[in-house]
């Protein structure tokens, strides 16, 4: 339970750190997606014309755009930093008696709760839209959790690792950029060729964001395998995450 609260009140720092100085303050993580909705629509709706739903219109596809945006984002943030947050930390890691397992899991769940405030402003957009369904909407608590799995496991991973490999500091945004493209966020699934299918399958974050849209924009529910894949690639996140965090952590108090 002491944990629990220590894990909480680091979260809590960290999310208002951010936004120390600033006039708009937590409000960013609600005008910065919007920001990135402009330009990312205009490039993948209206330059590259992808369309999304039955209508294809430009607001329908700028809405299932944002319904992938944010929870990457949410996601991206999490994993980005927790590849340095130990090393930025070191006092803490340091510390004899700190339970250093709370510090790895601050960055995931900071950047899953600044994820929540922008999915308030798409639930409001999307039930003026009439695209919201109550019943699927129950759901997505449950896909949020399978999220946050997927994120803490790679997060507890990646802070562990990059104690001993530091190139992962730098080497971890490039990757996420290309996970990015392979993920259909901009661009619907169906315009993936087929021979290139398989990467979409086998890719978590891509039957999150497919899932996503149907709980909130198609009133419908992922499909049964596609539900047990992610479920599996989060427990699977979580047990190499947890394990290669306590095979390393003896040794961070020397290498940081």
């Amino acid at each position: 339970m002491q944990e629990w609260r220590l894990l909480f009140r680091l979260v809590e720092r960290d999310l208002r750190s951010k936004y120390v100085g600033s006039l708009l303050g937590i409000f960013w993580t609600v005008i910065n997606p919007l920001l990135l909705l402009l330009v990312f629509t205009f490039i993948f709706a209206i330059v590259f014309k992808a369309k999304f739903g039955a209508s294809g219109g430009i607001g329908l596809s700028a809405l299932y755009i944002i319904t992938g945006l944010i929870p990457w984002l949410g996601f991206q943030e999490g994993v980005v930093r927790s590849a340095s947050y130990l090393i930025e930390n070191r006092n803490l890691v340091s510390r004899v008696k700190f339970p250093v397992k709370v510090l790895a899991g601050v960055p995931a769940l900071s950047g899953f709760l600044g994820q929540m405030i922008g999915f308030l402003v798409l639930i409001v957009w999307a039930g003026v839209k009439g695209k919201i369904s109550f019943p699927a909407l129950a759901l997505v608590p449950l896909w949020m959790a399978l999220q946050l799995g997927l994120a803490l496991g790679i997060s507890y991973f990646l802070s562990a690792l990059s104690v001993w490999v530091r190139d992962l500091i730098q080497l971890v945004p490039v990757l996420l950029l290309v996970w990015l493209y392979a993920t259909p966020v901009f661009y619907p699934a169906s315009l993936v060729p087929e021979k290139f299918q398989l990467v979409i399958l086998l890719n978590p974050m891509a039957h999150l964001v497919e899932g996503y849209r149907m709980l909130l924009l198609e009133g419908g529910f992922p499909a049964l395998g596609s539900s047990l894949y992610l479920s599996g690639s989060a427990l699977l996140s979580l047990g190499i995450g947890f394990w290669t965090f306590s095979r390393l952590k003896k040794g961070f108090a020397d290498r940081i």
